[in-house]
């Protein structure tokens, strides 16, 4: 059960990244003319990531609830405090309102995968 368990634990990490690096494609796309296919492929794949990641993590703690498993680490920490760095240095730049969307894509990236990092990483803490 615990081997299942670590494979939908790297399924999810899977979607985290995807879902995170549709937003690196953002600065790339051409909006003036309207919405075009890339940009619906660019948003299905975020939105596709992120909800099957998130549902695979509620699976998962359900799981680990029911077989009563404890963490055996704070390694997550790390990506937690990576998380909040990154976190306000992208409200510093929406607050500067800078024009540069890549580096605003960028930011909202490490923010992202930093955070999903974090999740993962406490999981597999539990799955130990």
């Amino acid at each position: 059960m615990v081997k299942k368990m670590n494979t939908f634990n790297y399924i999810s990490a899977v979607s985290f990244f995807l879902s995170s690096a549709s937003i690196l494609f953002i600065p790339a796309l051409d909006l003036s003319s309207g919405l075009t296919a890339s940009a619906y492929v660019v948003a299905a794949l975020f939105w596709i990531g992120l909800l099957c990641g998130l549902g695979l993590q509620i699976l998962l703690t359900v799981n680990c609830k029911k077989l009563k498993l404890k963490s055996s680490g704070k390694k997550q920490r790390i990506p937690l405090a990576m998380f909040l760095l990154f976190f306000v240095v992208l409200i510093f730049l929406i607050i500067c309102s800078t024009k540069n969307k890549a580096l605003l894509s960028v930011c909202l990236f490490c923010t992202l995968i930093s955070l999903q990092a974090s999740i993962i990483i406490r999981r597999k803490g539990f799955l130990k």
